[in-house]
């Protein structure tokens, strides 16, 4: 049919299992040494550094449990299962980001009036460390967070802490080499926006997957292109796309059929077109059939 596959793949979970329970543990060592740092050196980049990696620690947290939710199965209540906590997941995840943005923009502005004295030096070991954990942890999410939001949630998370660790470390450095102790306050503030600017597209995704938006991923034009293509379809109307989960999509469609495509034949052009459409990352398809007349048999189907 001429129509080029883009295959999606959803994460290996096992993998990705791993790669939670590293990112958890190594955050949570690190958040606790920042923390008791911060507090004796009085740094609020350090302190609120870690607030936010606290944040990384219950948010990965929080990830884990919805990747986890997802794999469950349906029950008579909940007939898709539990797979949307994965989106839910990543839109609690973006909502935690943005009130911490608003608590240290507050702090800043805060001490902008009355910026403490600090050990530089001390802050730059500290904040060294961050860029190795977050950095690492940050890694092993990578691959995953291509196909799913939900892993693309705590990839951001750990990506946007190593680079603002390397703010702390631009801080620590020009308050030892310079005594501008204003310069704290400053990359606090920096910080808070980075949080901001790089949570904005998460949070609107996940409230677009929340209320059965097209995903990211897929193209509406696309899929109803594909469905034309096909040489025994007349027209589509009545075409839906949502997310199940993070990383699994779904599709409901009326399929007008050329006159007198058999009901034999309409269930290979379904078989071929749930193949297409699962290499164009929908993996749950569901066909009405809505013709004036096409034959079954020696019976005309109305």
């Amino acid at each position: 049919m001429g129509h080029e596959h883009h295959h999606h793949h959803i994460p290996d979970l096992r993998r990705i299992n791993q790669a939670f329970y590293v990112g958890i543990g190594a955050n949570a060592l690190y958040t606790l040494i920042e923390f008791v740092v911060g507090i004796h050196i009085n740094s609020l980049a350090l302190i609120s550094d870690a607030s936010h990696n606290l944040s990384d620690v219950a948010t990965l947290i929080i990830s884990l449990l919805g990747m986890k939710l997802a794999q469950k199965g349906a029950t008579e209540l909940y007939t898709y299962g539990y797979k949307k906590a994965s989106i839910l997941a990543s839109f609690i995840n973006a909502v935690i980001l943005c009130l911490i943005v608003i608590k240290i923009g507050v702090e800043s502005i805060e001490r902008f009036s009355n910026p403490p004295q600090m050990q530089g030096g001390m802050i730059i070991i500290t904040a060294l460390i961050g860029i190795f954990i977050n950095g690492l942890s940050a890694f092993l999410f990578y691959k995953g967070q291509k196909e799913d939001i939900n892993i693309k949630g705590a990839f951001l998370h750990l990506l946007v802490d190593a680079l603002v660790s390397l703010g702390v470390i631009v801080s620590g450095a020009i308050i030892s080499f310079t005594g501008w102790n204003i310069i704290d306050p400053i990359i606090s503030f920096i910080i808070a926006f980075v949080i901001l600017f790089s949570t904005w597209s998460l949070l609107k995704e996940s409230v677009k997957l929340i209320l059965d938006g097209v995903p990211q991923q897929v193209s509406n034009e696309e899929i109803q292109q594909v469905l034309l293509n096909h040489p025994k379809i007349s027209s589509v109307h009545h075409l839906h796309i949502w997310a199940l989960s993070s990383s699994e999509n779904a599709l409901t469609a009326h399929l007008v059929l050329k006159e007198g495509v058999s009901l034999e034949d309409f269930m290979e052009v379904k078989k071929e077109l749930k193949h297409q459409l699962f290499h164009e990352g929908i993996q749950h398809t569901t066909f009405e059939i809505d013709t004036y007349s096409f034959t079954c048999g020696e019976t005309t189907c109305q």
